[in-house]
């Protein structure tokens, strides 16, 4: 096949994501794999096609509940090229993620989690009510480079200090993005964290920008 005809069915994918059509994505995906397109270029389309709808998001164009619509289409495409593919050896950023101890609201932190993995991290979901225990043996196994916590009740988010010193004694190269209701920016750099994200629109360049001040050993 040539470049063209390539190129055609890989903007099919990439449209089928914020056009919340998986019918489409799945017709497209076939047909670039028959056409013999690699993996990563037809994961490539799906991403391009998120960050559309993410724009669109960002600019109030499109509303949240439409947004994960996005990556519902998305992760059916993950999960169909899974068979040609192993996720896990993509070289994925590895990231925890979890709710603090005492907390039960999972909403924001399930919100966060399905945009981290869709967007390429490799995720690994703690779930609610986690002990610091928990996360900091968490990220030492999977050597994550990002821990995300998340607390909505401000009795709780008080625990997120002693986390981060905890962790960033053991693994002090993974950067720590905190978020959640009672939170605000100058609360986030008080406990130690080295990002915020105060909701799901500004998080991946929020994270982005975490781990490129780390890269360099910038201060926050």
């Amino acid at each position: 096949m040539n470049n063209e005809a390539n190129q055609k069915v890989l903007d099919l994918i990439e449209k089928a994501v914020p056009g919340y059509n998986p019918e489409q994505m799945n017709q497209g995906i076939e047909q670039a794999l028959r056409q013999g397109i690699p993996v990563q270029e037809i994961k490539q389309a799906l991403f391009q096609g998120l960050e559309l709808s993410r724009k669109k998001l960002l600019t109030r164009d499109v509303p949240l509940p439409k947004f994960l619509l996005s990556i519902d289409v998305l992760d059916q495409g993950f999960k169909r090229l899974s068979a040609t593919e192993d996720r896990e050896k993509s070289g994925a950023i590895p990231l925890v993620i979890g709710v603090v101890e005492g907390d039960p609201h999972d909403l924001g932190k399930n919100i966060v989690s399905r945009i981290y993995s869709a967007s390429g991290y490799q995720v690994h979901d703690l779930g609610v009510g986690v002990p610091a225990e928990t996360f900091i043996s968490t990220v030492k196994e999977k050597q994550a480079k990002v821990l995300a916590l998340s607390s909505m009740i401000s009795t709780t988010m008080v625990q997120m200090p002693e986390i981060i010193k905890r962790v960033k004694a053991v693994a002090p190269d993974t950067v720590v993005m905190v978020g959640g209701a009672p939170l605000d920016l100058n609360l986030a750099k008080s406990f130690g964290a080295d990002g915020y994200a105060e909701s799901a629109v500004t998080l991946l360049e929020e994270t982005e920008a975490a781990l490129e001040r780390a890269s360099v050993k910038e201060k926050w």
